[in-house]
């Protein structure tokens, strides 16, 4: 029950990093210290997994266990997100990268106001982008 929570959850706050967003923002030279709290919101899971932990279900300690390992887990793919990222991303075709990655952003969307989406459509749609983007460049 906790390795589920954990993996719904890490995934959820660690969306950024998984949908391309970071990488771009990173490559648009978004990461400025001028813009660091702005990144931290947008990017960052420390308060979402917090805010995330009350709507869980279980005791306290299984509550807080899973959000700091989300956490941990979401910040450290934001990072590696932005760092590995914008060195990946030369090598591809940004323009289909960014309309894959839009795809995935509107599916996730979707799927927290409930429409029924498989789980790894989100996923599969930005592999597809990633094939297309280096094919294509």
């Amino acid at each position: 029950m906790k390795k589920n929570k954990l993996n719904r959850l890490a995934t959820m706050l660690g969306m950024g990093a998984l949908t391309g967003a970071v990488p771009l923002a990173a490559v648009g030279g978004f990461f400025k210290p001028e813009n660091a709290f702005v990144i931290a919101v947008l990017f960052m899971a420390g308060p979402g997994a917090i805010a995330t932990a009350i709507l869980l279900d279980g005791d306290m300690k299984t509550r807080m266990l899973v959000a700091l390992c989300a956490g941990l887990i979401a910040t450290l793919l934001v990072v590696l997100s932005a760092g590995v990222g914008t060195t990946l991303l030369s090598f591809l075709n940004l323009k289909a990268l960014k309309i894959a990655g839009g795809i995935a952003v509107l599916l996730i969307g979707l799927m927290i106001m409930g429409v029924k989406i498989p789980e790894n459509l989100p996923l599969g749609i930005m592999l597809f982008g990633i094939v297309l983007g280096g094919i294509l460049k």
